[in-house]
């Protein structure tokens, strides 16, 4: 009887023990839970535009604003360059996080070699995958400032401006969509002119190509946007000028 007593006793100030040593023990806060990581395409908002009225959508250091395939994609010496050293299957895209309607964007552009592809999406959406749909400017021999619409209607604007471009060289694109309208130019001279009718998008992303095919490297600099614009060309050649 004694040592059941006794184990009793035993017991219980063990089980006070543990209590007053959890007692002491400070308490750990709870830890937040983190965020889940937002998606890539998720749409961010343009900053303000600058003095010079253009909006910043590249600070020729990372890819912040645009996500796609990093294995062909890259920043290099503030520029943005797409390259397939092997070739493609398929077409690829760096896309824009940020969606635009009525605009210009001027940029400058090199592509290597001349016969190989690639082109500017604007007003565009994803599609089935890796794709893109809506309007492409072009580039590429044979193709250099025409208009079509990706994984849609195809050629929308025929005329090619082969004749202004400056193979394997750094060539300047400008193109414009204001509503129903689009003009596109290289290096200071119009190649197409475009009237549309209801099919075609008023607002959509950018996107910028490599196309299937062989080898290709594809470099961009010097990107400015302007938001609302007038519907004409700044990089034009005015009477008299030369380019």
């Amino acid at each position: 009887m004694n040592r059941i007593v006794c184990s009793t006793v035993a017991g219980v100030a063990l089980l006070t023990g543990a209590f007053s040593f959890a007692a002491d023990k400070p308490a750990v806060p709870a830890q937040p839970a983190k965020p889940a990581a937002a998606p890539e395409d998720e749409k961010i908002k343009l900053p303000a535009p600058g003095p010079d009225g253009f909006v910043q959508i590249f600070n020729g250091t990372d890819l912040a604003m645009w996500y796609g395939d990093m294995s062909i994609w890259k920043v290099d010496n503030g520029e943005i360059v797409g390259k397939s050293e092997k070739g493609l299957k398929k077409n690829d895209f760096l896309k824009s996080k940020f969606e635009v309607g009525d605009f210009r964007l001027i940029v400058d552009v090199k592509l290597t070699p001349n016969t190989a592809n690639s082109g500017i999406q604007f007003r565009s959406i994803p599609w089935k995958g890796h794709e893109m749909k809506g309007y492409q400017a072009d580039m590429g021999k044979g193709w250099w400032g025409k208009i079509y619409e990706e994984s849609g209607r195809g050629l929308l604007a025929k005329k090619d401006g082969d004749a202004f471009v400056k193979p394997g060289e750094w060539n300047t694109y400008e193109i414009v969509a204001v509503g129903p309208n689009v003009l596109t130019a290289l290096n200071g001279n119009l190649c197409s002119e475009l009237e549309e009718d209801r099919e075609g998008a008023r607002v959509g992303i950018f996107g910028l190509q490599v196309h299937s095919g062989g080898p290709t490297e594809v470099r961009f600099k010097n990107l400015r946007l302007e938001l609302k614009p007038k519907l004409e060309l700044v990089t034009a050649k005015k009477d008299g000028e030369k380019k």
